[in-house]
């Protein structure tokens, strides 16, 4: 598959181009969240100025069962998108992950698919549902909920390279006015360092605004061949690289590195044919502020033990710090970067989103 996935960027065939893009509001929706991805989806069939029934396949990125308080969650969201009856695969993870099974789709004959990514935490304890992804024997009953092992990471990378809260704090000011001025961010209050450091611990040594907020919302892509895409807008986005990787089930790993990380990163790039210097800009899931500085080392644009001093294009959204709805981060973060090359603020552009107790991560890298 991954052979395949090469040989695809790097010219042998067409490329895959996205040409619609619709969002929802990030908030905590009242409405059922079918309701909501069905806006998500009509926006990007606008966006893309197609009809619902030229689409030829369908992508559904989003928890299932206790992740968004329904069993079998494509039943709703599959209806929602336009796929009763039509060719429908879901991708039970943070909708990132769909990315690369949209990606074949078309390659593997679809003219148009969509990728329908949806996110509903506010009818979910997070927490007590992330619980039932662990060993039921022996991690689960030590009840390690998200926010500790968050924690569990922060002191392992703090104290690894004696990062002060002060850096760490400074993070989240940042991010937090990137979001003042993103009109699409669920949060978009700014802070100040003493506000972070006055903060409530939640699970030591993390803050509570040093973690991201979840919230509720949808993002929809249009993805087409080159042909279609060329004909359905002047100006497609192309996936020119895709990687993922998987860490470890069990936690006899390393918690101040996100190894992971990097190897996604690695074969997004091998794929894509490019380097980091090409990248002009990122977009990456820092559900901690401890993170932001992990994943920028990981994916190898910031020096070790010192990511929170990097001055590049990051989080221009606000990032997840910002923007956290369970199931569809990865996408929102993906469309931040599709929504800048289209306006010709940047050409090449990497998405990063990540999943599971620091377990899994995915990168794309998009240029125009």
């Amino acid at each position: 598959m991954r052979n395949l996935l090469r040989r695809c960027i790097r010219g042998d065939y067409l490329r895959i181009g996205i040409v619609g893009v619709g969002f929802s509001e990030f908030r905590i929706h009242e409405e059922p969240f079918y309701n909501v991805a069905f806006l998500a989806a009509k926006r990007a069939l606008e966006d893309a100025g197609i009809e619902r029934g030229e689409v030829d396949s369908f992508i559904l990125g989003g928890y299932d069962n206790l992740g968004v308080g329904r069993t079998i969650s494509n039943m709703y969201t599959a209806p929602a998108a336009g796929a009763y009856l039509r060719h429908e695969i879901r991708v039970s993870d943070d909708a990132l992950f769909a990315l690369p099974l949209a990606f074949m789709k078309v390659k593997s004959g679809s003219e148009i698919t969509m990728l329908l990514a949806f996110g509903h935490s506010s009818e979910t304890p997070i927490e007590l549902v992330e619980l039932q992804s662990l060993d039921p024997f022996f991690h689960r009953p030590f009840n390690l909920s998200l926010p500790v092992f968050f924690a569990m990471q922060s002191y392992a990378y703090r104290e690894r390279y004696g990062v002060k809260e002060e850096k760490i704090a400074e993070v989240v000011v940042r991010m937090r006015e990137k979001g003042a001025k993103n009109p699409r961010a669920y949060i978009r209050e700014k802070v100040s360092v003493e506000d972070v450091l006055s903060s409530e611990v939640v699970s030591s040594p993390l803050r509570r605004l040093e973690m991201a907020e979840w919230c509720d919302g949808c993002v929809a892509f249009i993805l087409a061949e080159e042909t279609v895409a060329r004909r359905l807008s002047d100006s497609p986005v192309w996936v020119s690289g895709l990687g993922w990787s998987a860490e470890n089930y069990y936690f006899d790993r390393s918690l101040h590195d996100l190894p992971f990380v990097a190897k996604s990163a690695e074969m997004a790039f091998k794929m894509s044919g490019k380097e980091r210097k090409d990248v002009e800009a990122l977009e990456i899931s820092d559900l901690t502020a401890d993170y932001y500085c992990m994943i920028l080392e990981a994916l190898g644009f910031a020096e070790t033990g010192r990511g929170w001093e990097f001055n590049g294009d990051v989080n221009f959204s606000g990032g997840a710090l910002c923007t956290n709805a369970y199931g569809s981060t990865g996408a929102f973060l993906l469309a931040s970067i599709v929504e800048r090359i289209r306006k010709g603020e940047i050409e090449c552009g990497m998405a990063q989103s990540m999943s599971g107790y620091a377990q899994k991560s995915c990168v794309a890298i998009l240029e125009g």
